[in-house]
């Protein structure tokens, strides 16, 4: 069985490349363009395809798109309906409107992400192969996909708590949206919460934003941070709150991905001021909720199934398999705007349009380069050089002091598509990130 993956977003491609390897020869592509390169190449050794599996969502041209050229072409070479290549559509959503229009175009089948080692095997038999199976079935992972694809059946049906953002940050925005907003009718609002309005003042301590002399009161710290960039502290201040938990493990989880949220979030308005941008603040917001969906199915993971591991690598690797699409549903429901929902949807899209939001590049490409900073999520750790918060502390307690690899990050930028379509100097790029990457240690702890 000769099998033809495409799937735009690396870890996705590869979690479903080592799920089928073991059925027969497997091809992982990244674009529609490659996927289409292959299938000429396939054609020309008279070796044809028997499986294609494409993500519906991808740049340029999307899943359904390649699907409808693939049938026409099959039309054109009149190639008899048993002689088809049978092709899979891949989706993070059980959108019935996607799935209809993808088999009037000629689909198969179709697999919701998380897609698991039965789901595989129960359609692939129905379209009469005989898929071979590993001797160790590997029983953990399948009830880890089981039980998030149970957490996103839940989720749709209105079963899953959401959580709540505060207030507050929608008051100021329509504060500074107004005519003339002073520190003033700031203070009247940020003091409404006892909790922001304190942490508000150890923040403009912070290295981020100190001056010469501490400031010890509300009205001090707002008019150091300023009206903007108050805006952005309540909005970090807020999802923070949100990856709170008493459960020591998820504790230990949500904690790196605060870390991660703040780190993209601090890059990215810095990126993004050294385009040019104006909105630097609602940039910083989409940087701190762009994984919102992974904290959710965390946290409701962790209820329904306590006594599992909620750090175990598989779990987190279905968990990270779902949470775009399924965070920019969650941002939805809670009544962010259509650029906020947008990020958590494509902040793993591997190539981007030029007419593609300056504001989700800038995000996507803080994202990515994320773990060469030593915040991203999945990054590799000495079990005695964890990224263990406490509160109150400011630093970042890291063992030895981590150096930023030049020659590294310059050829880590030189292959992202979201640096290219910005327009900025990769050089540029790693003076910025030589210097907040110590503030980023410092300051994610204030909040």
């Amino acid at each position: 069985m000769k099998i033809l993956i495409v799937d735009d977003e690396e870890m996705s491609r590869n979690i479903l490349l080592a799920k089928m390897t073991h059925m027969g020869t497997c091809v992982a592509v990244d674009s529609s363009k490659k996927a289409l390169e292959e299938l000429d190449k396939a054609k020309a050794e008279k070796h044809p395809f028997d499986i294609i599996t494409l993500d519906v969502s991808m740049p340029g041209m999307g899943g359904q798109e390649l699907l409808e050229h693939i049938r026409k072409k099959e039309l054109q070479d009149k190639i008899s309906k048993k002689d088809r290549v049978k092709i899979l559509m891949i989706t993070a959503r059980m959108n019935m409107g996607t799935i209809n229009a993808c088999i009037k175009r000629g689909c198969n089948g179709y697999l919701t992400k998380p897609v698991s080692h039965v789901q595989l095997i129960q359609i692939l038999s129905q379209l009469g192969f005989e898929p071979a199976t590993t001797e160790k079935t590997a029983k953990e992972g399948m009830s880890h996909s089981a039980g998030v694809a149970e957490i996103i059946k839940r989720f749709y049906s209105g079963k899953i708590i959401l959580p709540v953002f505060p207030n507050i940050v929608k008051e100021i925005e329509e504060l500074l949206a107004g005519k003339d907003p002073s520190v003033d009718e700031l203070a009247k609002i940020v003091e409404k919460d006892l909790v922001i309005s304190g942490k508000l003042i150890t923040i403009a301590n912070s290295s981020l934003y100190k001056g010469l002399e501490d400031v010890n009161s509300l009205n001090g710290a707002l008019v150091r941070l300023g009206l903007q960039h108050t805006l952005g502290v309540c909005s970090a201040l807020a999802t923070k709150n949100l990856f709170d938990s008493e459960n020591e493990a998820l504790k230990t989880e949500m904690d790196k991905l605060w870390v991660h949220s703040f780190a993209v979030a601090t890059l990215a308005r810095r990126l993004a001021e050294e385009k040019g941008l104006d909105n630097l603040e609602t940039v910083f917001l989409m940087g701190l909720v762009h994984d919102i969906g992974k904290m959710l199915l965390m946290k409701v993971f962790v209820d329904m199934y306590p006594d599992l591991c909620i750090s175990d690598e598989d779990l987190q690797f279905v968990i990270h398999e779902i949470h775009t699409t399924f965070g920019g549903v969650l941002l939805k429901k809670m009544n962010f705007s259509k650029q906020i929902i947008k990020i958590a949807e494509i902040h793993h899209w591997e190539q981007f349009e030029e007419d593609t939001d300056k504001e989700l590049l800038a995000v996507s490409l803080a994202d990515s380069l994320s773990e060469k900073l030593e915040f991203g999520f999945f990054s590799k750790q000495d079990k005695n050089n964890t990224l263990k918060l406490e509160e109150g502390d400011l630093a970042l307690e890291t063992g030895d002091e981590f150096e930023l690899d030049h020659d590294e990050i310059i050829e880590k930028l030189s292959g992202l598509s979201a640096l290219k379509v910005l327009g900025l100097d990769p050089e540029k790029v790693f003076s910025i990130i030589k210097q907040i990457h110590p503030m980023i240690k410092k300051t994610c702890r204030a909040f």
